[in-house]
């Protein structure tokens, strides 16, 4: 049975990411060599006013909305607020769309009145999402019974309307697609550039040549070869069970290898021990996290920092991580076990990039988490991409990770079986097929 909840948090992930661009386009309205992309904008207020308010919103209303509403009065102001704001989002994007007319015939005038629209569009957006999926969907789950679950999700699941059909689907992710496809880079999970493809001339990094491991008599790893070339963001897609995490483990010197040779920055390090690794700027983000529960999240930071012995930039460098991650300097001085699970991840990221590292070893970070989340993290990543850090990203979800990533490998089985830009794999039709669901 469909999951209307899964379904609306889908659709939150692509309004968080038109939300992205929408930021982008107002920072860059006023430079002095940037005409505002009218186009860009108009495809934008379209989806908005044709998908999240004619189609997306109303389904919200008349199903969720209405059932919660019905089993307990303890969601009435909130919903209350949330349909006011539904209510004025139509009114909201038919000014903007005035502003941008006004704008592109009399530009650079109005740029601040329009600017300061946006940011006042793009902020209720974000607290509408954010309220829905941290109060409303807690308490649906608390409150609802399994037949209004089956009323919801079956509404959300009938694709006999016009509107919430195949077709109008197909339609809308179209429309997303060249939405996308025209959004300055690096824009949430915007598609990488053939130009950034041209990282190629950049030396080799990390060097992995026909390496094999094996658990007792099960071999895990078949021969596997890589390359991460400097100032790349490479990514792993595959299925579980497939060799991801033993992948990463071997590279960073846990896990045991039983052929094969890997090289960092024209060195052997084949024989190395993890610590060493480390020293040499090799540092790993592990799956599920694995902060140290019981310390605070400060202690945790200053772990990943212990083979250093600079006070001065050990500071300078959580500051830094405190302004990446905000959060995590609200709850420095809490255990970070009592942290969520995006806030684990977001301070394990941090603790890794304390280590200063030339290279970040990523395992599986969007596991576990809410879409919103994986949003967040993964414009972490492509930030850290783009202020010069290498990358190698492990990861099962295959659309995130491709449409991010300079390069990318499928594994199956242990073996690598196709590699090529993120681009190219992300229109691949055994990628589609076997990891995109389509």
């Amino acid at each position: 049975m469909t999951d209307a909840l899964q379904i609306i948090s889908n659709e939150h992930r692509s309004l968080w990411q038109l939300t992205v661009i929408l930021d982008e386009l107002r920072k860059q309205l006023g430079k002095p060599a940037e005409d505002p992309d009218a186009e860009l904008f108009e495809m934008i207020l379209n989806y908005i006013e044709q998908y999240i308010d004619r189609v997306h919103q109303p389904m919200e209303e008349a199903f969720l909305y209405r059932a919660v509403l019905d089993r307990s009065s303890e969601g009435n102001d909130m919903i209350a607020e949330l349909q006011r704001e539904h209510a004025s989002s139509p009114e909201i994007v038919t000014r903007l769309r005035t502003q941008l007319t006004t704008l592109v015939h009399h530009y650079p005038q109005g740029v601040a009145e329009f600017q300061a629209a946006l940011e006042d569009y793009i902020s209720m957006q974000r607290r509408h999402m954010m309220k829905e999926e941290g109060e409303l969907f807690p308490l649906a789950r608390k409150i609802l019974t399994d037949v209004d679950w089956d009323r919801i999700n079956t509404a959300f699941a009938d694709s006999e309307g016009p509107l919430f059909g195949e077709n109008a689907r197909v339609e809308f992710r179209a429309l997303m697609s060249r939405i996308v496809n025209r959004a300055p880079e690096p824009i949430g999970f915007g598609l990488v550039g053939e130009a950034k493809l041209a990282a190629a001339a950049n030396p080799v990094l990390l060097l992995v040549e026909s390496l094999s491991s094996h658990y007792g008599r099960i071999q895990a790893l078949r021969g596997i070869t890589i390359e991460v070339r400097q100032g790349q963001l490479v990514a792993l897609v595959g299925a579980n069970g497939a060799g991801k995490t033993t992948l990463l483990r071997a590279i960073s010197g846990v896990q045991k290898i039983s052929g094969g040779k890997l090289s960092f920055a024209g060195q052997d390090i084949t024989h190395l021990r993890p610590d060493q690794r480390v020293r040499l700027g090799i540092c790993q983000v592990p799956e599920a996290r694995q902060v140290f529960g019981p310390l605070s999240v400060e202690d945790n930071l200053r772990l990943g920092a212990y083979t250093r012995c600079d006070k001065e930039s050990i500071k300078e460098d959580m500051e830094q991580m405190y302004a990446m991650f905000p959060i995590l300097k609200k709850k420095c001085k809490q255990a970070a076990g009592n942290l969520s699970g995006g806030q684990q991840q977001m301070l394990a990221m941090a603790r890794a990039l304390m280590g200063r590292p030339k290279l970040l070893l990523l395992d599986e970070p969007s596991m576990g988490l809410a879409p919103l989340l994986i949003q967040e993290i993964f414009n972490a990543i492509i930030s850290l991409r783009e202020h010069g850090k290498t990358v190698f990203l492990v990861e099962q979800n295959a659309q995130a990770a491709l449409s991010i990533a300079d390069h990318a490998y499928v594994i199956e089985t242990g073996e690598t079986v196709l590699s090529g830009s993120g681009s190219e794999l992300l229109v691949n039709e055994k990628v589609k097929s076997a990891y995109l669901g389509i």
